[in-house]
């Protein structure tokens, strides 16, 4: 091997790529995390649930909260819209990728974790669970004025104001970070990410609508407008990136599945119940009048994982997780209820009991900082 193939050889990518099936008729994003659809039905070709159809090993979905625990990987390029579906280029773990972001990255340090919520499926941000689904990134990318990645407020701090035909999200810095006092920046290149948020004296029903939306314009340093009411007087949890979509090179990790991340919205006297596996984040920022609520139902795999983080603090009240069955950090005492308040919050459980015919098991809480244990 001569010294040019040899500096070629080292310096490329270890990408392991797979071609598979995606049934949907939306747009996918180069980066873009995708799950496998195990248990697609084919309408078009009559097979049903109660047939050996091997396109369940070979067909992937935009990621949510039906399949966060069958991660595939991340798509090679950017490809369009087609309303019968197509064939598409995946990179599978174990391997190198190019990640779709929406946070700041530092090199063989930052994790980020593929995201099943509606305002960025399959957009890779908060780290939460390790394996499959995370990624380490390869690259630093910070946030920057003007960059790619521009500015991120995920503690609730950042609040609305509607007066018609503007919404104005006020977050310190973020009309510098889209452009505020630089002509060269036009705020127009930029869009925020609502990952959640609510009414800040009691989150009852006007709940921010989660979204992604077009920065409009950047009125002064911090301050931006959107053209959307996603919900006035709210404390929202967001991030702002260039709409070029980030991408970051990152190693995806192989191994068991983290279960993707999703973050919700606790809402007073309501239950906000979170998905099955994998982590859960909660918006913080707001009071509550009265508990939100959740319900932890019994594991469905042998050593399954569950994490459960708040972003921002609660005021007044809290968000009370039921344990269906559970145990304690102490590893004797059992555990009926979580209850999380504080920014920083967490809990981490592992389910044991599921083995052979066996029906019945316990959650095992495996590291807990902040939260009420009863």
């Amino acid at each position: 091997m001569n010294v040019d193939n040899l500096t070629s050889y080292i310096s490329g990518p270890s990408y392991r790529r797979r071609r598979v099936w995606f049934p949907g008729s939306t747009a996918i994003k180069k980066g873009m995390g995708l799950c496998w659809d195990l248990d697609v039905a084919g309408s078009d070709t009559g097979q049903a649930a109660t047939d050996g159809w091997g396109r369940r090993g070979n067909s992937v979905a935009v990621p949510d909260t039906t399949n966060n625990l069958a991660f595939a990987g991340v798509a090679t390029q950017n490809y369009s819209a087609k309303a019968n579906g197509q064939m598409i280029d995946i990179y599978i773990p174990g391997g190198l990728a190019d990640v779709a972001v929406g946070l700041a990255t530092v090199i063989n340090s930052t994790r980020l974790t593929c995201s099943v919520n509606s305002a960025d499926a399959g957009r890779f941000t908060l780290q939460a669970l390790s394996g499959r689904g995370t990624a380490l990134a390869l690259q630093t990318k910070a946030a920057a004025t003007g960059g790619d990645i521009t500015h991120s407020n995920l503690t609730g701090a950042a609040t609305t104001s509607w007066t018609s035909p503007s919404l104005t999200i006020n977050s310190t810095g973020i009309g510098t970070a889209c452009g505020y006092g630089d002509a060269t920046i036009a705020p127009t290149e930029f869009r925020v990410v609502i990952l959640g948020g609510a009414t800040t004296l009691d989150s009852t029903t006007a709940v921010a609508t989660k979204g992604e939306y077009a920065v409009v314009t950047a009125p002064s340093a911090d301050t931006i407008t959107i053209a959307t009411n996603i919900g006035t007087a709210c404390a929202v949890t967001l991030y702002v990136i260039k709409s070029t979509y980030p991408t970051v090179l990152c190693y995806l990790e192989d191994g068991e599945e983290s279960g993707l991340q999703e973050v919700l919205t606790p809402k007073s006297a309501a239950a906000i119940q979170s998905m099955v596996g994998g982590t859960t984040f909660l918006c913080g920022g707001m009071t509550l009048g009265t508990d939100s609520t959740a319900t932890l139902a019994d594991g469905l795999v042998e050593g399954q994982l569950k994490a459960f983080a708040l972003l921002g603090t609660l005021t007044t009240q809290d968000w009370l997780l039921t344990v269906t069955s559970g145990i304690q950090l102490n590893g004797t005492s059992a555990l009926a209820s979580l209850e999380l308040d504080a920014a920083g919050d967490y809990a981490v459980m592992e389910w044991h009991g599921k083995l052979g015919p066996t029906t019945t098991g316990v959650w095992n809480t495996k590291s807990s900082v902040g939260p009420t244990q009863a």
